[in-house]
């Protein structure tokens, strides 16, 4: 394009009038072609003038930043640079932006969206811990087992020779105890895989209420229910689905001391199912929610994390994914979104 420009420049003198039309259709030509490009293009192209003003913006970009949404990305006009940010208006958006200086004092912007691609290393990340906890934790139960047996066995010895001693029994009993929530903890990080079946939502959602009830009128809370009578079918193991919905019950009632509102809403979206879990109680600052579903990471005194971690694995498990969104004295809400097996198709008008 350079070197066609020069040409004509050259010779612009010695061309005629239909050569000089035939020359600019070809440019025109070349100019739409290029628009047509950068348009196309799933990354923000920004060309900013030498006091950082916008000359150039394509599609994308708008649509990333905004009109006039330029200027919170921090642009120095002239420099070279790379860096990430994050914004959160209108949504939240992880973007990389790229900036190089041009000819004639130009900079040229290139905006990228990744915010998938985080969201991707943080999940694997999150995978690879619980994969990590679980082989630990499975070592760690063979190692305690092992003594444990031994004394289970000697204690068994000895009750023949000792029978009716208290202090036997209660040893007997304690090492039970100890297996048993070996077992009950091994059974938790390693269930097995989810045998999905068509079933609607709110009937695990239900049980975990009805088995909650005492709890919920013992610490004065108040559940208020929003749940459609028809609820699109979705594949869901339903004892596994409890497990998730009393997890996340039992992290609000402990999460309210005096009291409070607990709001379940469930809601048919094109696509999925969403449960929205929301409560009135302590709530949480940025960097505990950024911890949530990590292991042994828990705001509760005595508490493991456990809970969380392998309820984002049993959703995941089931197609679906788990959030939560929460404010440090306003509460804590989780939304859990199901597949739906027949998805709505909305037609475009």
């Amino acid at each position: 394009m350079k070197s066609f420009f020069k040409g004509v420049r050259k010779h612009i003198g010695k061309l005629d009038a239909a050569t000089l039309r035939e020359q600019y259709k070809l440019v025109s030509d070349e100019f739409d072609f290029f628009e047509t490009v950068f348009r196309a293009i799933k990354e923000g192209i920004i060309v900013l003038d030498e006091h950082g003003s916008v000359t150039y913006c394509n599609p994308f970009a708008e649509e990333l930043l905004g009109k006039g949404g330029v200027e919170q990305l921090g642009v120095v006009p002239g420099a070279r640079a790379k860096k990430e940010l994050t914004l959160t208006y209108p949504e939240e958006r992880m973007l990389e932006l790229q900036t190089m200086p041009l000819e004639r004092r130009s900079t040229l912007v290139i905006v990228r969206d990744v915010t998938g691609e985080r969201r991707h290393t943080e999940e694997a990340l999150v995978a690879a811990g619980q994969s990590a906890v679980r082989d630990l934790a499975a070592g760690v139960a063979h190692e305690i087992g092992n003594p444990l047996n031994a004394l289970s066995l000697n204690l068994q010895l000895m009750a023949r020779e000792r029978p009716g001693d208290e202090l036997i029994e209660t040893c007997k009993h304690q090492v039970n105890r100890l297996d048993g929530i070996i077992r009950d903890f091994l059974q938790a990080l390693r269930p097995g895989k989810p045998c999905l079946v068509p079933g609607n939502v709110a009937e695990p959602l239900a049980e975990c209420l009805k088995a909650l009830k005492v709890r919920f009128e013992e610490k004065r809370v108040r559940v208020i229910l929003d749940i459609p009578r028809a609820l699109p079918v979705v594949a869901m193991d339903r004892n596994q689905l409890e497990q998730v919905f009393f997890n996340l019950f039992k992290n609000a009632l402990e999460a309210m001391q005096d009291g409070g509102t607990i709001e379940v809403q469930v809601s048919a979206k094109d696509m999925d199912v969403e449960v929205r879990i929301q409560d009135s109680g302590v709530g949480m600052d940025a960097e505990q929610l950024k911890h949530l579903f990590e292991p042994y990471r828990t705001t509760k005194t005595g508490g493991t994390g456990l809970g969380l971690m392998i309820s984002s694995r049993i959703v995941r498990e089931h197609g679906g994914t788990i959030g939560a969104e929460s404010e440090a004295g306003k509460g804590t809400a989780f939304t859990v979104r199901l597949p739906r097996i027949e998805k709505r198709i909305r037609t475009l008008k």
